[in-house]
């Protein structure tokens, strides 16, 4: 798998690249999980979500205990994450290594924290109050929507590396949205 180079790259590019690789993963999927999808439905993944109704299983991310180990070739999970709480992240991560085969990716897109820590620097009070303390600690309408935890590209790699996951692409910011984001992308050796 090649993955973009980001050395002075101008971003637009980069994330275009990023997209790329998220869809050649996608296709090459034979069982591949889209966890947290909420309403966001991937053709050719099994769109898996403890709450929202559209997914193809009511499953959350911490218990894939119906597929076998190594059995799933790819797992794809956009600003679920901060959902967890540290411990249920920790063992979200070990049940992701368990079930993915080897060689196997896992992307994980979520708030970057120390993106949302310069926007509540560099803001006005007003928009941080109507709209970075949502970043940080969920939209809240409903018990889906609270954000237990947060992460940074270097702390979200330690947790990978501690599940056995080695870290091969980070990048912030993505995706493009207005919650300043991270993407990292790791591998099942």
């Amino acid at each position: 798998m090649q993955f973009p180079s980001t050395f002075l790259r101008p971003k637009k590019r980069v994330q275009r690249e990023i997209e790329g690789v998220i869809q050649e993963l996608r296709r090459n999927a034979r069982n591949g999980l889209h966890l947290g999808c909420g309403g966001d439905i991937v053709e050719g993944l099994i769109n898996c979500d403890a709450f929202h109704p559209a997914a193809d299983r009511k499953i959350g991310a911490t218990d894939l205990s119906e597929f076998p180990d190594g059995s799933v070739d790819y797992i794809e999970s956009h600003h679920m994450i901060e959902h967890l709480s540290f411990a249920e992240a920790e063992l979200a991560f070990r049940e992701w290594a368990r079930a993915l085969k080897a060689g196997s990716y896992v992307v994980v897109t979520c708030p970057d924290f120390e993106g949302l820590v310069k926007r509540w620097r560099h803001s006005s009070d007003e928009e941080n109050w109507r709209s970075t303390v949502k970043m940080i600690y969920g939209s809240q309408e409903h018990e889906g929507m609270f954000h237990k935890s947060g992460y940074s590209a270097a702390s979200l790699k330690k947790r990978f590396d501690q599940a056995g996951l080695r870290t091969v692409f980070i990048y912030t910011p993505y995706p493009r949205r207005p919650t300043p984001s991270l993407c990292v992308i790791a591998q099942k050796p």
